[in-house]
């Protein structure tokens, strides 16, 4: 150990490289300024800016070393949409996306991952007050320091380095940026594998990668100070933790031979090392109490009459202080688990808030398997060591029963009687394998309480490890083996493990967040129960609202509640959501108060959570909400004081929200952070003050948007057949002129009118790109589709239709050019739909159900689920199983209706699909030739419910281009259409590396 410069440095240079309106009740605001343009960096201007904000420059001696991009393009003016080109597919590569905003404790800064459609991915750190930004290509994970002046990120490399290294068969490796806010200086630190900073933010830890076919976990472990550049390097580390406060940094020792293993504690303020514990074993799960110096920490004490590890758990407290307290459980210790039991790595130990108690998981330990007596009998004829009749005496294995993996039997074994069948277990093994049970270690009582077991084999520990709950679902296990999951809860006392039955039948429960309250949803009603008190209490049964979701098809017993919004601190109130509203509801069961009136203009509020790490609303701040008006779509910010009415601070026809999830607050300052977007405004970021007046735009992705032709989006309102109001949205083409007469693809799943604002980028990787189809000439039309019980395929068939009448009573529609496509579900929809109707010219259908009896007796094998459930209480809208209504599966099964389709079909499916069983589409094939019907199936070999593999998907996108402008444009139809290929021909084009076409 020592001060060394233990990495490589260098200066480097970064270079630009889905699902009749009326007036808003509330005054419209203009939000969005005029975008601003991104002028050249350099040093001089960096430091006017510095010094405009009172901010001097911290001292560093560094070259700068930066190149920063000027984002904007120009746009002649006069130009109008018409004159300008459409995309072609070599314009695509070029779109960038929006992604993962960081902002700095103080607000000065924005860092921002930008994914572009061609891979030459970004990060962006940007100055929010003014037009500097700094461009680093390849850049992600960023994370400012504390105090604002520093922000650390990862570097990536590209699509051909990465090519390069796997082609020479060299580990792809990231580096480290390191970018200092007061002067742009940018310091990169070669091959980290890791970093993370001190909860001051004056230290960063960066983890080196360990070398290639070493069989221990430890590297190299430098810590640097930020504000000087000096380093200390440790060896060998596996695993380092900073405590929440200040900059202790704990460490994990594994060397080779396991010589020098241990924990180590550093402070590098002080510049001190102190060893913790030393052990040849493997030390793991380190877990610093929150706010404090106390420290936890699994050490593995391994047992060759066992198949799996065992932990002795070591915890310290007051480790800032010269003499901490030690606290062992297990080898050494006054406290020991369970005898038979282990502690298990699969849980992470986890502090109370008073540092009293470590809560730990405990398992039952795998006996190892007995060895297989190989040896060679002895002159006297006996085995070594055991006898001649040591195998049937001990139990053991004889040589005849060590037999190679290839000679054992393949074999599972499938009962009726199992409640969750073999796939599902398969799929869960190692959730099945980790499975344990939640235990108290009370470190000044030297007790050790087991708080989970057999009967609530399912426990969630309160906030502060105060109370804690259990929950028991095996009295409901064969109901729930093909309908709703219910289970028994239970309180358990944290300090004696006694357990007390709260509730009966329950769908689940949380914990609020002080943790003195259980939480449940049942009926119609919110309940909770006292864990402190022992009172259970009805908390709506006087608020005048309603909290059920009725909204959907009622297929289960227990219908959803539209959720939880949040709690107040301390408890003193639980906020809930009805259809359009948030509730304070009291917890002591007298009642609630509306907070937001959005029901009466149809206007949906939701609290906003400015601070994500924030776990209950602060009584006497403002509220913010996220608003959104179900028939104009348009949306905005309000805020209001507990209490208060709302005042809507931004409404607009656009679509607001954060990476993640709407308003965001920096740490320490009066910043707050925003993404708008609109079908034609490419995502950004704003900031303003808490008012949100005069936002700034602080990032321009896709500043050559305006160079391009581009669509727009208006609502089409309809009424289905059963008189249900409904809207869709439709897209017009990028080339659209007033008079002519446009082909139309239809695009369904469920609801898709919420899309309306969305930004869509035109990516083929995305094969169901609704830009791309705007820009190639159609109209879209994404309608909302609603259900009646058992008439999945009827339903949809009665809501399209009339939404289809309502598009081609605009006139711009040609009825003889129209498509219509979907993908699982809406898969499903297309499907069936063509065996209904011959409304539309041609139709593709990705991985769709097409025999609802067959596809109800098979599984979801990607989780292993039966896909019964789903036709019975979820998507299928069954309700039964198809012997108990059979009129009802067959008339809404495609395959069994297929005599009447006249529709030209797409099917696609990847032949591991493991959502829709893939033979669902050879089922709809094999009928499809039988009936001689016009159908091409497309099988991606290897592919699963979606595909994975970008060449497949550029393939199926431009087949479903080709399909559409073959039926849909009067395009020639190449041979794959016309007459199909055979499979030596298909095969020899791909292995002479071109399309199949």
């Amino acid at each position: 150990m020592g001060q060394v410069d233990a990495l490589p440095t260098s200066r480097r240079a970064p270079i630009l490289a889905t699902f009749g309106s009326t007036d808003p009740p509330y005054e419209e605001t203009t939000m969005k300024p005029a975008p601003r343009r991104h002028a050249p960096f350099d040093r001089a201007s960096w430091a006017e800016t510095l010094a405009s904000r009172a901010r001097a420059p911290l001292p560093r001696a560094a070259g700068l070393g930066l190149a920063l991009a000027v984002l904007v393009a120009a746009i002649p003016t006069g130009v109008t949409a018409q004159d300008r080109p459409t995309l072609e597919p070599d314009d695509y590569g070029q779109w960038e996306s929006l992604g993962r905003a960081e902002l700095s404790p103080d607000g000065r800064w924005l860092a921002v991952s930008i994914s572009r459609v061609n891979d030459e991915d970004e990060l962006r750190v940007h100055d929010t007050d003014s037009d500097s930004v700094v461009v680093v290509p390849y850049g992600s994970g960023q994370t400012f320091s504390d105090d604002g002046r520093w922000v650390v990120y990862s570097i990536g490399q590209s699509e051909e380095d990465r090519e390069a290294a796997e082609e020479a068969d060299r580990p792809v490796r990231s580096d480290v940026g390191i970018l200092d806010l007061a002067d742009g200086t940018v310091d990169v630190r070669e091959e980290v594998a890791s970093f993370s900073l001190s909860a001051d933010g004056r230290f960063v830890a960066l983890q080196r990668y360990k070398l290639e076919d070493q069989e221990h976990e430890g590297a190299d472990l430098i810590v640097e100070e930020l504000a000087t550049g000096d380093r200390m390097v440790f060896g060998n580390v596996s695993g380092a933790a900073w405590s929440d406060q200040g900059h202790l940094l704990a460490m994990t020792l594994d060397a080779a031979d396991r010589v020098g293993n241990g924990v180590s504690l550093y402070d590098p303020s002080a510049g001190t090392v102190r060893a913790l514990d030393q052990a040849e074993a493997v030390y793991r799960e380190m877990q610093w109490r929150e706010d404090a110096a106390d420290l936890a920490v699994l050490r593995t004490r391994e047992d060759s009459a066992f198949a799996d590890t065992a932990h002795v758990v070591l915890a310290w407290r007051g480790l800032g202080a010269a003499s901490p307290t030690r606290f062992v459980l297990g080898d050494g210790g006054s406290v020991q688990p369970p005898r038979g039991m282990r502690v298990v790595e699969h849980r992470s130990p986890a502090w109370s808030a008073d540092g009293s108690t470590l809560f730990v998981g405990i398992q039952e330990r795998l006996p190892a398997p007995e060895p297989c007596d190989t040896e060679e009998a002895t002159d006297d004829g006996e085995r070594s060591g055991n006898g001649p009749d040591a195998d049937s005496a001990s139990g053991g294995n004889g040589p005849d029963d060590c037999e190679e993996d290839d000679d054992l039997p393949g074999v599972e074994i499938w009962h009726t009687r199992d409640v969750d069948p073999v796939p599902q277990q398969r799929v869960r093994e190692q959730q099945l394998r980790e499975a344990n049970h939640l235990s108290a270690w009370h470190l000044d009582g030297d007790a050790f309480v087991q708080l989970g077991d057999d009967l609530t084999e399912r426990t969630e520990l309160a906030d502060g490890g105060s109370f804690a709950i259990g929950m028991d679902e095996t009295p409901y296990d064969e109901h729930a083996k093909f309908r709703q999951q219910f289970l028994d809860l239970y309180e358990i006392d944290v300090e004696t493990g006694e357990k007390t039955l709260i509730h009966e039948r329950a769908q689940g429960a949380d914990l609020s967040s002080a943790g003195r309250y259980a939480i449940w949803f049942e009926g119609e009603h919110w309940w909770a129960h006292d864990l402190e008190g022992g009172q259970t209490r009805n908390l709506t049964a006087d608020v005048p609202t309603q909290f059920v979701d009725l909204d959907v098809t009622p297929t289960r017993e227990q219908m959803p509640s539209f959720g939880i919004a949040g709690w107040l601190e301390d408890d003193a109130a639980v906020l809930v959501n009805d259809e359009w509203d948030v509730w304070e509801v009291r917890l002591d069961g007298s009642g609630g108060r509306a907070l937001t009136r959005g029901a009466d203009d149809d206007v949906r509020y939701r609290l906003q959570r400015i601070d994500p790490e924030a776990d209950a609303f602060d009584p006497e701040a403002p509220l913010y909400y996220s608003t959104y008006a179900e028939w104009t779509k348009q949306a905005g910010v309000a805020r209001a004081r507990l209490g208060d009415e709302p005042q809507m601070l931004i409404w607009d026809d656009k679509s607001f929200g954060g990476f993640g999830g709407g308003l965001r607050k920096a740490d320490d300052a009066d910043v707050y952070l925003f993404r708008q977007e609109a079908f034609d405004d490419s995502p950004d970021y704003f900031v303003a003050g808490p008012e949100l007046a005069n936002p700034v735009q602080v990032t321009r992705t896709n500043p050559f948007h305006d160079e391009y032709a581009w669509g727009r989006t208006e609502l089409i309102d309809y009424e289905n057949e059963w008189g249900r109001r409904l809207q869709g949205v439709l897209t017009y083409p990028a080339d659209y002129e007033p008079g002519r007469e446009y082909p139309l693809i239809v695009y369904h799943y469920e609801l898709l009118s919420q899309g309306l604002h969305q930004y869509q980028v035109p990516d083929p990787t995305r094969y169901y790109n609704q830009q791309i189809w705007s820009q190639e000439g159609y109209f879209v039309f994404r309608p909302d589709i609603v259900y009646r019980d058992r008439r999945p395929g009827q339903s949809n068939v009665e809501t399209l239709r009339p939404a289809v009448a309502a598009v081609l009573e605009t006139g711009l529609i040609d009825p003889e050019r129209m498509g219509l496509i979907g993908h699982s579900w809406g898969g499903y929809q297309t499907t069936y739909f063509v065996t209904q109707d011959d409304l539309f010219t041609a139709a593709v259908a990705g991985a769709p159900l097409t025999n609802l009896m067959s596809m109800y007796l098979s599984f979801y094998w990607n989780s292993g689920g039966t896909d019964a459930r789903i036709f019975e209480i979820s998507q299928g809208r069954m309700q039964v199983p198809w012997w108990e209504d059979w009129d009802s599966y067959y008339a809404n099964s495609p395959v069994h209706n297929i005599e009447n389709m006249e529709t030209p079909l797409l099917m696609m499916f990847g032949t591991n699909d493991g959502a829709v069983e893939f033979n669902q589409g050879v089922e709809f094939y094999n009928a499809a030739r039988r009936l001689d019907k016009e159908m091409v199936f497309l099988a991606y070999e290897g592919e699963n419910h979606g595909l994975a593999r970008e060449p497949n998907q550029r393939d199926y996108q431009n087949r479903i281009l080709e399909w559409f402008g073959h039926y849909l444009k009067g395009e020639p139809a190449p041979e794959w259409i016309e007459s199909g290929l055979g499979y030596l021909e298909q095969k020899d084009r791909v292995q002479g590396r071109r399309p199949v076409s």
